[in-house]
């Protein structure tokens, strides 16, 4: 881990930390409100989703979703190997590195599928570099299974990047939706939200 990438998570997840609570629904909601209107989700039969901390983006409205709507829902499971596994509401969740809420067991994600990832982000830039927790459980989880799996960071505008170092193994999203849009990465964007968050400022 560079000591670069490891100055600009301590900045950026410090600034995250300092958002008030009403910041964070309020851009939770703008995010699932322009990922909804994302044709890759809408056709998504399986969605891998996380359980979010230190005030990342809030996943709660596309978990209580997914089974209304027929949605497999897969969450991060750490161990041996990262991977991702099925998951339903109410099932038991434990504690995992860094404190974050995994399932206890479940079935692992297929080999091979068809999915929609919403990934957790420190820091992003315009050609999808991700900035992550510090683990590499994505990077090591995608990596193992990139083919068919669509990446969507969910984010904050404050953190973008105007370019991150990016490493040999790092798998880049493609794309980056945040308070205020959505962007197809390496591309132009896809369309713009109203909401105006910047920081720490409503």
């Amino acid at each position: 881990m560079s000591a670069e990438k490891c100055a600009m998570r301590g900045v950026l997840r410090e600034r995250r930390k300092q958002l008030p609570p009403q910041a964070v629904k309020a851009a939770g909601a703008a995010v699932c409100a322009l990922l909804s209107t994302l044709p890759v989700y809408q056709t998504a039969k399986l969605v891998i989703a996380y359980l979010p901390t230190e005030n990342e983006i809030p996943t709660d409205r596309v978990i209580a979703e997914s089974a209304p709507v027929h949605r497999e829902l897969y969450l991060p499971k750490s161990g041996e190997k990262a991977g991702f596994v099925r998951w339903r509401v109410g099932e038991p969740l434990v504690r995992g590195p860094g404190g974050v809420l995994e399932p206890r067991e479940g079935l692992p994600l297929p080999a091979v599928t068809s999915a929609v990832a919403l990934v957790p982000v420190v820091g992003w830039d315009d050609k999808g570099t991700r900035l992550g927790r510090g683990g590499g459980f994505y990077d090591r989880a995608f990596g193992d299974a990139t083919h068919g799996i669509v990446r969507l960071g969910l984010a904050y505008e404050f953190q973008r990047c105007p370019a991150l170092p990016c490493d040999p193994w790092d798998v880049a999203l493609d794309y980056i939706i945040t308070e205020q849009r959505v962007l197809r990465c390496g591309e132009s964007e896809v369309r713009p939200g109203r909401l105006q968050i910047g920081g720490l400022r409503l």
